[in-house]
């Protein structure tokens, strides 16, 4: 068999996809085979619904967003960061478009079970004052103190060598022949990215699907649709008379000047003015959403998620657990959901029944309360 390099087809793939997905594309789509990210379950439902997966697709977006932090007036009430919500969501549509080109490549109808995530690159100096933060529980917890003359109220600088000092005392005090790594400079179980400065990574992946029977299922834009539905969800939809059309989404990036962020420590009040700036920022975003639905011709919007997000970067080490009280706070509020239309295939679904997993974990629990 000839290794992936050696296939030979007209060079009809899109420039802008690289060429080591350009040979992945043209192999897979020479040998009928196809990869999924789709469970046993899923994939079994999905074939339920009529539809065959033909490959992994994905799309991915390396961007810098180099964003403005407003230089504001004590009276300012903050507002929405226009070219930074732009810019963040122009990364995500590239990613999503290239994971759309590559469907297309495979003569796909849709994708299913797409997975929208964003790797932020690691901010050094979060990284050290969270480091810093154990090593100071730690100290107290050992009975070592910082030196007078330092910086006794918090983050100071070359703090490493003074807790590398003390680690080391304390490993001769308890006899241990070899000194380990102490728990602050281990590594951390969440990955980190050295992506530069205010630059993030942006991925799209889902598995490409193709209708059984050769009925298009792509949407009025010619596309394959995309949605974020499970493979269960996805057959569900289908059962009942709907077909999803795209993944739809929208953003809004929203400044809060720091006196929004507080009041007086001896009052206990709603902070109004940062409610509504977090209210008014949820409402672009979904106004977007909605937007993209309509312009679908979509009938609704189903598996709505909303989240916050800290694209957030602190230049003052010192201050970088408590910046935002002087700076303000910079958030992103995120909405996504598939959008769908109604079609003429439903069927009736039989009485819901209750089914008790075998695979569950049983807990039990004493009288007491205890395990």
């Amino acid at each position: 068999m000839a290794p992936p390099n050696d296939v030979t087809e007209p060079n009809d793939l899109p420039a802008d996809l690289p060429q080591h997905a350009r040979e992945r594309l043209r192999a897979m789509r020479a040998r009928k085979l196809f990869t999924s990210d789709l469970s046993v379950s899923e994939f079994v439902l999905v074939r339920e619904a009529g539809f065959d997966p033909v490959g992994l697709v994905m799309g991915t977006s390396i961007y810098q967003v180099a964003p403005t932090i407003p230089r504001s007036a004590n009276t300012d009430v903050g507002g929405e960061l226009v070219d930074t919500t732009k810019a963040l969501y122009h990364a995500r549509e590239l990613a999503m478009n290239r994971m759309e080109e590559e469907a297309e490549a495979l003569g796909a109808d849709g994708i299913v079970g797409v997975r929208l995530t964003v790797n932020l690159s690691t901010d050094p100096n979060r990284v050290a004052f969270q480091q810093y933060r154990v090593w100071s529980k730690w100290a107290k917890k050992v009975g070592f103190r910082r030196p007078q003359g330092i910086a006794t109220g918090g983050y100071f600088q070359g703090w490493q060598q003074l807790a590398q000092q003390q680690w080391v005392q304390w490993c001769q005090q308890m006899g241990w022949a070899q000194i380990p790594l102490p728990e602050w400079a281990r590594p951390g179980g969440k990955a980190s990215y050295s992506l530069g400065a205010n630059t993030a990574e942006f991925i799209a992946i889902g598995t490409a699907v193709r209708h059984r029977t050769g009925e298009s299922y792509k949407n009025k834009k010619g596309k394959p649709f995309q949605s974020d539905l499970s493979g269960q969800d996805f057959w569900l939809l289908i059962r009942t008379g709907f077909r999803p059309v795209g993944f739809v989404m929208g953003n809004c990036v929203y400044y809060v000047p720091p006196q929004l962020l507080q009041s007086r420590p001896q009052d206990s009040q709603e902070l109004h003015a940062y409610t509504h700036a977090l209210y008014d920022a949820r409402e672009l975003a979904i106004e977007r959403l909605q937007d993209e639905a309509e312009d679908l011709d979509a009938t609704g919007i189903v598996g709505v998620t909303i989240s916050e997000q800290q694209h957030s970067w602190r230049a003052s080490p010192w201050n970088v657990g408590n910046a935002a009280l002087q700076t303000g706070e910079i958030i992103e509020l995120f909405v996504i959901g598939t959008a769908v239309v109604p079609t003429d295939a439903g069927g009736a679904l039989g009485k819901p029944v209750l089914v008790l997993s075998a695979n569950d974990a049983v807990k039990v629990t004493s009288a007491g309360g205890g395990e």
